[in-house]
């Protein structure tokens, strides 16, 4: 039985690979990168003549019969741009092919951007949401900001430099300005950066800094406990805090089923009866 291998590869600094990794690399006889350049430079590094072949996301469909005919000849090796193969790359497939046509799948551990930035933050690791890369459309982003804005556990996206900016704008105006968050830069790398702080102060770093490189933001999660309307006037949700807070998510641009949905849930009231009730005069 032939045994297709996830390799982690370093994230910036290649000296953090493990002996392992090594030796696997020079045994199989097929090395599946998602990146050829990077993984040839790793491998030159390190003296490591194994064949390469491409394996990203544009080439799956073309290349994924290849490698698993190759995987029937002899052990195969996946390696991503940086980090754990599987995540953010096309890995999952040939996975799940090769579990289905009997091989055996083997992981050999190592770097991961997520948990490097994760327990790096200062924020509770215990728990976490990885959630990949922000979308890159604007509109598309804030979908998905406001999807996670109740998540009560730490979240881990990645985002680009150019984009950054934008994003933490969107955090600030969804997750609001106090939220506390960790933008990681270049790890492991020679001008690693960790910016912490509440998500404004961060913001305005990043007004002054021009931001460069490879990011990863730890975002703390939502602490509240969502509770039934009690006797208390603080926590009660009386017809005037439920208006005032509909019309503050919809001047955030929140589309109108959204707030909804996330008023009934923090309320504890029927989501009718809020919709029918912001109808009413809402704004």
């Amino acid at each position: 039985m032939t045994t297709l291998f996830l390799v982690a590869t370093p994230i910036g600094n290649l000296e953090d690979i493990s002996p392992r990794a090594l030796e696997t690399l020079r045994a199989v006889s097929l090395i599946a990168a998602e990146d050829t350049r990077t993984a040839k430079q790793l491998l030159t590094y390190f003296e490591i003549h194994t064949p390469v072949t491409s394996f990203f996301e544009y080439s799956k469909t073309n290349k994924l019969e290849r490698i698993l005919d190759a995987l029937e000849r002899g052990d195969v090796a996946v390696v991503s741009e940086a980090g754990m193969p599987g995540i953010n790359d096309p890995g999952y497939e040939l996975v799940r092919e090769a579990i289905a046509r009997g091989h055996r799948v083997s992981p050999i551990p190592g770097p991961s951007a997520v948990l490097t930035a994760l327990v790096a933050s200062g924020l509770p690791a215990h728990a976490f949401y990885y959630a990949g890369f922000l979308p890159r459309e604007p509109q598309a982003r804030r979908r998905f900001l406001r999807d996670l804005v109740d998540e009560r556990d730490t979240l881990v996206v990645f985002e680009t430099p150019h984009r950054l900016r934008d994003a933490l704008e969107d955090l600030e105006n969804i997750f609001g300005a106090a939220r506390r968050i960790c933008v990681a830069r270049e790890l492991t790398k020679k001008f690693e950066e960790f910016q912490r702080g509440t998500i404004r102060q961060v913001r305005a770093y990043f007004q002054t800094v021009e931001p460069r490189g490879e990011f990863t933001l730890v975002i703390g999660g939502q602490k509240s406990t969502v509770k039934r309307p009690t006797s208390s006037e603080d926590d009660a949700w009386d017809d005037v805090r439920v208006k005032r807070e509909f019309n503050r998510l919809i001047a955030q641009g929140m589309p109108r089923t959204d707030a909804v949905k996330r008023i009934a849930k923090q309320s504890g009231r029927e989501r009718r009866a809020v919709y029918e009730l912001t109808q009413r005069g809402g704004r």
